[in-house]
């Protein structure tokens, strides 16, 4: 703009000249600027590019999640959990747990996760589900260990695990994770097993705490022990619980005691307020549970942990 002004006070001694000039300039750099404003803003090559880029991560990305499933998508991005081991408990439908069906889904699960660096560590009897819905098809339990979470999302990745669940048709187990390891499991303790969710505890557990206060206050009295209290995610299928309980009694009759207590009663009223979709198992030894050792084995905190011997998987009650 400023060299057009330059030019028409140069040619001022021509007057119509100028004139004509200068007014072929004004009607160029309207025109231009016209164009410009209907035109609208405009972008350089290399951000469409970006933004193209962009939406097809998102793409891949989302086609990631819907094919493994947020849970196995998050142990992939997060180093902790794809590095560390990895806890997996199985909720086992009554027509996987029956005598037949058990050893064909549990020993073909067993061999699968074996293959791996997956083992058992610990296999629950019968089930009696002592409060949740009466639609609640939960007849078995195990828990499984994997060397690394890397390790699982290999597993339930693979097709010879998605041929086992085809096989097992619309009676899926349900399968919750977490990188919190346990505490040693008695398999000949008689078990009982929560599920619930929870919001943000701030630091209060929701159930109470063993000989203090809330449901789990009176534990001790019934020589109860929380064997594991942890987050739990949902590996496949969808499931309401966010976290998982399990405590442990030296006979069935201490479990029931506990259960039936009115303190405990009047306790888990109280809960109620805190917590939602709460599930409580009863769970019987098995006689295939897989026997602890005391040497120290796969470790995922600073404190050492019991491991197992014998991960052979044999139908319930044999």
């Amino acid at each position: 703009m400023d060299s057009r002004i330059t030019q028409v006070s140069v040619g001022v001694g021509d007057c119509s000249h100028g004139e004509r000039r200068f007014r072929w300039e004004v009607r160029d750099f309207g025109y231009d600027g016209a164009r410009r404003r209907n035109a609208g803003p405009s972008l350089s090559r290399s951000l469409v590019a970006f933004l193209i880029f962009c939406l097809l991560l998102v793409i891949v990305t989302g086609g990631v999640v819907w094919y493994v499933g947020p849970t196995l998508a998050g142990i992939v991005v997060d180093e902790a959990k794809r590095e560390r081991p990895y806890y997996l408990l199985q909720l086992l439908p009554a027509r996987a747990a029956e005598p037949g069906a058990a050893a064909s889904y549990r020993s073909r699960f067993a061999e699968l996760a074996a293959k791996d660096g997956g083992r058992v560590l610990w296999l629950g009897g019968k089930v009696e589900v002592m409060e949740g819905s009466v639609l609640l098809d939960i007849a078995g339990l195990q828990l499984v260990e994997f060397p690394t979470g890397a390790d699982l999302v290999q597993m339930f990745t693979g097709r010879a695990f998605r041929d086992l669940e085809n096989d097992v048709g619309a009676a899926l187990p349900r399968h919750l994770g977490t990188s919190v390891a346990p505490r040693e499991l008695a398999p000949d303790a008689a078990t009982v097993a929560v599920l619930y969710r929870a919001e943000t505890e701030d630091g209060n557990p929701p159930l109470g705490k063993p000989g203090e206060r809330g449901w789990l206050a009176l534990l001790p009295s019934y020589h109860g022990e929380v064997r594991w209290d942890a987050p739990v995610s949902s590996i496949a299928g969808r499931s309401p619980w966010n976290r998982v309980l399990l405590v442990q009694f030296p006979d069935r009759a201490a479990a029931e005691g506990w259960l039936a207590d009115p303190i405990t009663a009047t306790e888990r009223a109280i809960a109620g307020k805190a917590v939602d979709e709460m599930v409580v198992l009863s769970v019987q030894p098995s006689q295939a549970a897989p026997r602890w050792n005391s040497r120290t084995v796969r470790n995922s905190s600073n404190s050492p942990r019991l491991g197992y011997v014998d991960a052979s998987i044999s139908p319930i009650g044999r």
